[in-house]
């Protein structure tokens, strides 16, 4: 009488026959047809199936199904490398939070007005990549362009940790420092460049008003159509009073950064934060924090 078993992987049974098939035979088998290693594989009929040199029909009753448990190699190798990659994104945190106090200069341009420095978080992953985005920014036609027309003069341009979720970036003291985030949350990638430009026009809105009233949104949409007007580097678009631009919306502002720094921390044109203003509660914490890292 010929020996098989029913072979169950996911719902999917195979009949298998097994009358000169060991167990090793059989794992090399399911190696083959589902890509699972025979050592991360677990084949179970009334129990886990170990003697590999033993033959089926001795450890598996004729007709039975074999339940086969693993993960196939290639789905394994990709769970490991994001699972290293969070890794490096966890180490690459713990090692800013542990070397934030270090600072990283670069002089910019010898404009009057622009950006007198740079700084990116002292992050060895991507570093320098980080440090170009910020350099590109100041590089950028038509944000200098912007600066020029608005004679802003901003001391410190630098990288915002993503860490600091609740803002995107910040104005401190109308231009003493420009804070953007250009970073993902896991530190691997970073953010697309138009929209930390956008960003920063609106935080450039910030050298002139501080709350988010009706002045600071018709500035900031200004600066929005200016930088793309102005920039007469472009090649092969429209530039000049019919190129596209972004508009702002007001109900955006907040989303942003809440509303200018002060040396404090607290929002210019406003008062100190209280139990109720939850807003402005957390973004003193975020500067707090930032403040006591650069120390």
């Amino acid at each position: 009488m010929s020996h098989s078993i029913a072979l169950s992987y996911k719902g999917h049974v195979t009949c298998i026959p097994t009358d000169t098939l060991t167990l090793g035979q059989l794992r090399a088998h399911v190696e083959q047809q589902y890509g699972i290693s025979a050592v991360d594989q677990k084949l179970i009929c009334k129990g886990l199936l170990r003697n590999d040199t033993a033959m089926i029909r001795d450890l598996v009753p004729n007709n039975s199904k074999v339940v086969v448990m693993g993960t196939p190699s290639a789905e394994l190798a990709s769970f490991q490398a994001l699972n290293a990659r969070r890794q490096i994104g966890r180490a690459n945190n713990l090692k800013y939070r542990a070397t934030s106090s270090d600072v990283y200069h670069t002089r910019a341009t010898t404009d009057e007005y622009g950006f007198d420095s740079f700084k990116e978080l002292n992050i060895a992953h991507r570093q320098r990549d980080a440090l170009q985005m910020l350099h590109r920014l100041g590089r950028d036609e038509g944000v200098r362009q912007v600066m020029r027309k608005h004679k802003y003069s901003v001391h410190l341009l630098r990288e915002l940790h993503p860490s600091e979720r609740t803002i995107l970036g910040y104005n401190r003291n109308r231009g003493e420092e420009i804070a953007l985030r250009l970073r993902t949350d896991d530190l691997e990638g970073f953010r697309d460049y138009e929209s930390v430009r956008r960003v920063l026009m609106h935080e450039l809105a910030h050298m002139v008003w501080d709350a988010h009233d009706d002045n600071f949104h018709k500035l900031n949409r200004e600066h929005c159509k200016e930088v793309v007007e102005l920039d007469w580097t472009v090649r092969g678009q429209t530039v000049g009073p019919q190129a596209e631009y972004y508009e702002p919306q007001p109900k955006e502002a907040e989303a942003v950064d809440g509303g200018s720094l002060a040396a404090s921390g607290f929002v210019l044109g406003g008062s100190a934060p209280s139990s109720s203003d939850s807003r402005d509660t957390m973004r003193e914490q975020t500067y707090s924090a930032y403040m006591r890292r650069a120390k």
